[in-house]
């Protein structure tokens, strides 16, 4: 809930007193800074507790450093070095760092690869280093997930990087090793990508892959989906290979699914979703219920036991750069539309993001398509505008009216889920600024719009961590779409799930969240600063010190991976240095909190908590009611890191709002009846009607007893209708004869007025709905616009392409602008896990191009 004008001003007292006790001595943050030789490349925490930190230079070298003790940072680099020279009989003293990898199984095992054949292992987070007996580069490794001593690395030959062999052609080639390095054993070469098996169904020990079937030669290039290449496995380390998706160009393993990109046209380059729930022994296709190419897919989600999946259908009208997102069965192979023209980059990452705190709550950003009637009635209001400016103002002026857009004329929107995409609602916005004043905007056009992770290298996307239970952090603006200018951009936080928002401070700010959400600390992400603020009650006061040194351009601000440490890490540049604090706010000596146990009581530090949608009066997300334990927001005390938070939960009576509608159904606009769609077609037809299931309960809602669907009559498509089926043709005629005059009244100046328009212009089969708003409220216009793109359907499981690794960017960026990218992405820290991507080819998108 925002604070009051008086709490604010309260707040500023607060923080005056703060800053005179830091001024004093009395309390300070622990601050200490570091000077790298180039810009921060990679963060990799490590040991234990995650205590061990170890940072890449974008030129290749290593520091460490233990946090928990405070260690000074150290440049290994050298060190590395002097132990390969003494090992090897030839060493090229112009080895640097490749990668870092840590494994899931043991955190003290990390594995650092050189440029140069030249490769280190740890087994005790860095206390002591072994070179890896293994004399080619690495092109990338994946430690498995269970056994600390097993790994698979694969690298490129020497023949694919020009240099003149006699020996084997330019190949990719995997290697398995089950004792740290000592060992390695062939599983297969011609690779494209792989992966380890899932935990879910016990084939952790399994080896997936992808590779070309003509294996002599020089290995192609993937710059298209292809014909000759094949998804396999192995269960014996390449020595018995089985192949089960032929054409299976990439894949994906994620929380008990396997999905693979089957080629299905080579010319227009359209790919079928094969989609496995059962470790591989059998496949489906995805069904999407739509008459469209697919060229490509994402898997945003699987974590609920549902798949949300993007998909890049290849059209243009909707503009570049969205797609459309589906929602699936538990099956994960029936998918249902949830949000169409979902805003995505180039390079693969879409702007849809799970709030990993909560269960079925997802924000998304999406380019509103007006129809062409709303468009044609806008253009008119603004040239009219324009030409009623211009009898006032001189023609100077004129360039600061109504025309005035801002960084693109297409309209971008955010918007939130309480139920894994069931009702899609946008943001509510704050009714008062961070200073107190009231924010004024037109009612239809005022909502608050955050950035995503396709613009990170100019403002901080909407953030969430695991253990911080209803907190989200985002920068963007209150309006009627988002807008990119400096001055309109400000820092919000939610502390209820994304449900109300506040603005924290004027600006755009990068953040970072600790201590279970106890601890938000920000700098300023566009102007050159030396001041960290800090808050310790969500958000509701700020406290500002200065850090040592010049003001400096701030990257990014990380913690480690599980975001409960009061310990921080900001680094940025410094004119030409890279520059790094580690900030620690355990010196303020702040208690711990108490009563657990016994929250909601006056002597608690703690309270109880229960999200909702407020779009009713009752608590039930997904079927069940969760009840939270979180620190008060006046409690003026640290979690710990230790700290195990209780939850409650208890099952719902099942409503019609718990299931969905079925493959061939769809809900009309404020209505929670499925009806078939246009064109759908049905098995099991008698007398021209089916009757069929038009329901499915939502994937992962527990809700018990209560309202259950029964089976409904459809039409089917064969032209023969029997009289029962003609009852059921004319009463679904009778509503859309009243929906369509519903609709026309909407349109007509006269009658527009009486009723309201919740903002979307959408697909009428996809519910919408405000936030905090008892009831449906909808639009009634097709949106139905898709994307094309260079997709990607890589993810956890390394890849690929072509020998050297090609990293594909649009515009003109220069080596600064991909250290930026790198330095202020989150997911280098391992806070939040990686979105898994199913992508194309990298030269998909120009040869589609040209064919379209």
């Amino acid at each position: 809930r925002p604070p009051d004008p008086s709490a604010v001003m309260i707040a500023r007292a607060a923080l005056v007193c703060l800053v005179g006790l830091l001024g004093a001595g009395a309390k300070k943050v622990g601050v200490k800074e570091v000077v790298f030789d180039s810009p921060v490349k990679d963060i990799q925490w490590a040991g234990k507790d995650f205590s061990t930190v170890f940072v890449q230079s974008t030129k290749g070298r290593l520091y460490m450093s233990n946090l928990e003790l405070s260690s000074p940072w150290q440049d290994i680099t050298d060190d590395l070095r002097v132990r390969a020279a003494s090992t090897a009989a030839t060493f090229d003293e112009g080895t640097v760092i490749d990668s870092v990898s840590v494994s899931p199984a043991d955190p003290k095992v990390v594995l650092v690869a050189g440029t140069q054949k030249t490769h280190f292992l740890t087994e005790n987070a860095g206390l002591t280093w072994r070179r890896l007996r293994h004399k080619a580069t690495i092109h990338s490794v994946v430690f498995h997930a269970t056994r600390a001593k097993w790994a698979l690395v694969s690298t490129w030959t020497e023949a694919c990087t020009g240099q003149k062999t006699d020996s084997t052609p330019c190949q990719h080639m995997l290697y398995i090793t089950k004792d740290l390095g000592r060992t390695f054993q062939l599983v297969t070469s011609y690779v494209v990508q792989f992966n380890w098996g899932d935990v879910t169904h016990e084939q952790q020990d399994r080896i997936y892959f992808s590779r070309f079937r003509q294996m002599t030669g020089p290995q192609p290039k993937l710059t298209l989906w292809s014909k000759d290449v094949d998804f396999c496995f192995s269960d014996t380390a390449g020595r018995k290979v089985e192949t089960v998706v032929g054409h299976g160009n990439k894949f994906l393993i994620s929380n008990g699914y396997i999905f693979v990109a089957k080629l299905k046209d080579e010319l227009w380059q359209t790919v079928t979703l094969e989609v496995s729930a059962d470790g591989a022994k059998t496949f489906r296709g995805a069904q999407l219920n739509v008459d469209l190419n697919e060229k490509s897919y994402n898997i945003l989600d699987t974590s609920e036991g549902a798949v949300i999946l993007h998909v890049n259908h290849g059209e243009r009208k909707g503009g570049d750069h969205v797609g459309s997102v589906y929602i699936s069965d538990k099956s994960g192979s029936r998918y249902s539309l949830s949000l169409p023209n979902n805003i995505r980059s180039t390079t693969g990452d879409c702007e849809f993001d799970k709030v990993l705190n909560l269960e079925g709550v997802y924000i998304a950003n999406f380019k509103e398509v007006p129809s062409e009637d709303s468009k044609a009635a806008e253009d008119a209001a603004e040239a009219e505008a324009i030409e009623n400016e211009g009898f006032s103002k001189a023609g100077v002026d004129q360039k600061h009216g109504v025309q005035s857009k801002g960084k693109d004329e297409d309209a971008i929107k955010t918007v939130i889920t309480f139920d894994k995409g069931g009702v899609w609602s946008y943001l509510k916005a704050p009714k008062v600024d961070s200073v107190g004043n009231p924010i004024n905007c037109p009612k239809n056009k005022c909502w608050l719009h955050l950035h995503g992770v396709t613009n990170f290298r100019n403002y901080a996307p909407f953030y969430s961590t695991e253990t911080a239970v209803g907190i989200i952090m985002g920068t963007g603006n209150v309006g009627e779409s988002l807008r990119f200018e400096e001055d309109q951009v400000n820092t919000y936080i939610s502390r209820d799930g994304g449900l109300t928002w506040f603005e924290a401070h004027k600006g755009a700010f990068v953040y970072e969240i600790g201590d279970h959400g106890g601890l938000l600390v920000m700098a300023d992400d566009v102007q050159r600063t030396k001041q960290v603020v800090f808050s310790w009650d969500e958000g509701a006061s700020w406290y500002d010190f200065d850090m040592t040194g010049d003001a400096l351009e701030v990257d990014n601000i990380v913690t480690g991976p599980n975001s409960t440490s009061t310990s921080f890490l900001l680094y940025g540049t410094r004119d030409s240095a890279a520059v790094m604090y580690h900030l620690d706010f355990e010196p303020l000596h702040q208690k711990t909190c108490t009563g657990v146990f016994g929250p909601d009581s006056v002597s608690s530090d703690y309270e109880t908590w229960t999200p909702t949608d407020g779009r009713t009066t009752e608590h039930c997300l997904l079927g069940r009611e969760i009840t939270y334990v979180r620190r008060k927001q006046t409690s003026e005390c640290f979690n710990g890191e230790k700290f195990d938070r209780p939850i409650s939960r208890k099952n719902c009576v099942c409503t019609e709002e718990d299931f969905e509608c079925e493959l061939g159904f769809a809900r009309q606009v404020g209505s929670l009846i499925c009806r078939p769609v246009e064109g759908a077609n049905f098995e099991g037809c008698t007398g021209g009607v089916a009757y069929v299931d038009a329901y499915r309960k939502v994937a992962g809602d527990t809700c018990e007893a209560g309202w259950y669907p029964q089976k409904v009559a459809a039409p089917c498509s064969d032209g023969k209708i029997s009289k029962s089926g003609l009852a059921v043709l004319l009463g679904a005629l009778v509503i859309a004869i009243l929906m369509g005059s519903v609709t026309l009244l909407m349109r007509s100046e006269r009658f527009k007025h009486l009723f309201q328009q919740a903002g979307f212009e959408t697909f009428s089969n996809v519910k919408y709905d405000v936030v905090g708003k008892l009831g449906v409220e909808s639009a009634m216009e097709t949106m139905g616009e898709r994307y094309e793109d260079k997709a990607e359907f890589v993810g956890q499981a390394e890849s690929d392409e072509d020998e050297p690794p090609v990293v594909l960017y649009q515009g003109e960026d220069d080596d600064d602008d991909e250290e930026r990218e790198v330095a202020k992405s989150k997911s280098l820290q391992a806070a939040t896990k990686a979105v898994p991507k199913l992508s194309g080819p990298p030269g998909q998108s120009s040869k589609v191009d040209d064919l379209l």
